[in-house]
C-alpha cells in the first residue's frame, strides 16, 4: 500500500512541476520580461529626453502605448517569419541535425510512400470493377 501512495505522490508532484514550468515559461516569463524591458527602456532612454513634455513621461502611459503597439507589430513579424522567413529553413536544419527528428521524418516519408502505393492500388482496383 505504501508503494502505491508513494507512486501517486510522485506522479502528482511531477504534474505540479510540469504545470508550474508551463505557466512560468509561457506566461509569467513573458510578462516579466516585457515589464523589465519597458522599465529599462523607459528609465534609460525616455526619462533622459528633455524635449518630451512631462505629461508623456509617465511610465504607465508609456507601458500602455508600448503594449498596444508592440503586440500587433511582433505578431505581424512572427507571421511573416513563419510564412515567408527563416522558419522553414530552421525546421529543415533541425530535422537534419537531430537524430530523433531524422527518424521521425524518415518514418513519415515511408508512411507517405506506403499511402501512395495503397491509394494507387485502390484506384486501379476501382477502375477494373
Amino acid at each position: 500500500m505504501s508503494r502505491k501512495v508513494l507512486r501517486i505522490g510522485i506522479d502528482k508532484a511531477g504534474r505540479l512541476k510540469q504545470y508550474f514550468l508551463r505557466g512560468h515559461g509561457s506566461w509569467f516569463a513573458l510578462a516579466f520580461s516585457l515589464v523589465n524591458f519597458t522599465l529599462i527602456f523607459y528609465k534609460l532612454f525616455l526619462e533622459q529626453l528633455y524635449f518630451i513634455p512631462e505629461v508623456f513621461k509617465s511610465y504607465a502611459l508609456f507601458f500602455i502605448l508600448f503594449m498596444v503597439s508592440y503586440f500587433p507589430i511582433a505578431t505581424i513579424f512572427g507571421y511573416l517569419d513563419y510564412r515567408k522567413g527563416t522558419f522553414s529553413a530552421e525546421q529543415t536544419l533541425t530535422a537534419t541535425m537531430s537524430p530523433i527528428w531524422r527518424q521521425v521524418f524518415a518514418k513519415l516519408e515511408r508512411l507517405e510512400k506506403d499511402n501512395e502505393e495503397l491509394l494507387s492500388k485502390l484506384h486501379t482496383l476501382t477502375e477494373h470493377s
